[in-house]
């Protein structure tokens, strides 16, 4: 066999070395992810606190991200990439430092946080766009997909089980922080083995940031982004604190996230055979129709049962959206972004991204002081909502009306 044709043979050593990094971010992150939320209510026993904590997670994001893209493009992706895992590293050692108190300083950890994901998800993205172009590109993305679901399904389950069984509940949040930081530093030492990448490039953020009318596909984009603010990661903190609520026990919190997590791997290789560019529509559809149907079962009735029916149906429909609209939101850039100016553009992404969800944290915190857990409910209800204007920023764009067009050269 040719070494080439070798599964194993196919990517340069550095891009093992970058998948290698991500198998230990991701088992990090899902070890703690879902817990971090929960950890700040325990401590407060006020939703509010956890809202502030991720609102200036929110805004701090995109100024690190751009800041960080530009020092990326023109200075060194690689210490960009390594400032990440060394901040990540930072974050749980403050929330071991701080133990109960880190709930007093939800916002000075958000920020921390912020800063963190701006370096770590800026040199993550441009190391994934350069392995995914030496025509292994989905041998690549598989392999990293595939981590990051195991990782999923199986973290938060063991770290209900380290917190649900630890003789003091406090004891349980501060073994699993602490595994994610020896995860970290591990992390950091790998990453110690990246060469540093050095040659300058310019960056040109304002045609991204502020594209021309002619550029109408990107538009469209930048409009669904805003749209998206919810859908994933608030609604992650939210569930789990509602199954925290429900049931009283990390145990079920941490089942809950890992069978939602189950179901969307499934879910998401099942589609990921079927997904085409001509079938992009309708698997958008579908998925926008189940998350309308998840949002209609918590307005109906809100227990225990209603609770898993809703995670079973959203973590259907994310995979049967989220997988075509990746899709389109690359082609886009592909077809719109000059050579080499990639990076831009997926700052430029992080914008009406912020501005829909400050949107709807405010929303969230708002309901919630007016209407406690109610209030929660229906925030839930409308951001399951959003999927419809999403649904249609998207079967707007040339080429998602007319698959043909993909093939079509691009705009000037």
């Amino acid at each position: 066999m040719n070494p080439a044709e070798n599964g194993t043979a196919r990517l340069h050593p550095k891009a093992w070395l970058v998948i290698a990094l991500y198998a230990l971010y991701a088992t990090a992150e899902s070890l703690c992810s879902v817990f971090v939320g929960v950890y700040f209510y325990i401590n407060s026993l006020d939703f509010r606190v956890v809202c502030y904590h991720y609102l200036a997670l929110y805004v701090v994001t995109p100024f690190v991200f751009t800041l960080a893209g530009w020092y990326a493009k023109t200075r060194d992706r690689t210490r960009v990439y390594r400032a990440g895992l060394v901040l990540h590293a930072v974050y749980y050692a403050m929330l071991l430092w701080l133990r109960e108190d880190s709930a007093r300083h939800p916002v000075a950890l958000g920020v921390l946080l912020g800063v963190t994901w701006g370096f770590f998800w800026v040199g993550t993205n441009t190391f994934q766009y350069d392995f995914s172009l030496d025509g292994h590109g989905e041998y690549y993305i598989g392999l990293i997909t595939s981590m990051s679901g195991a990782a999923r399904m199986l973290g938060p389950l063991a770290s209900g089980l380290i917190i649900g069984f630890a003789p003091v509940r406090q004891w349980g949040y501060q073994a699993v922080f602490g595994l994610a930081l020896i995860i970290y530093l591990a992390a950091i030492a790998l990453s110690l083995r990246i060469p540093h990448d050095t040659s300058p490039r310019p960056f040109h953020l304002r045609p991204a940031l502020f594209p021309p009318r002619l550029h109408r596909d990107w538009r469209r984009i930048l409009a669904a982004s805003a749209t998206l603010a919810g859908s994933s990661h608030i609604f992650d903190f939210v569930l789990a604190l509602f199954m925290l609520l429900q049931t009283g026990s990390e145990i079920n919190v941490g089942g809950f996230a890992s069978w939602q997590a189950l179901v969307a791997v499934t879910t998401a290789y099942l589609a990921g055979r079927w997904i085409t560019p001509r079938t992009r529509t309708r698997a958008m559809r579908t998925g926008t129709a189940l998350l309308l149907l998840a949002g209609l079962v918590i307005a109906l009735r809100f227990d225990w049962w209603m609770l898993v029916l809703f995670g079973f149906l959203r973590s259907v429909s994310e995979p049967l959206f989220g997988i075509p609209h990746t899709g389109i939101r690359f082609d886009v850039m592909r077809r719109t972004a000059p050579p080499g100016d990639r990076i831009e553009y997926l700052c430029a992404w992080e914008w009406p991204l912020l501005i829909g969800r400050l949107f709807t944290m405010g929303m969230v915190i708002a309901l919630y002081t007016w209407f406690n857990v109610d209030g929660l409910r229906a925030a839930i209800i409308i951001v399951s909502g959003y999927r419809i204007a999403t649904y249609l920023c998207l079967r707007g764009i040339s080429f998602v009306r007319d698959p043909g067009l993909l093939n079509a050269p691009p705009a000037p």
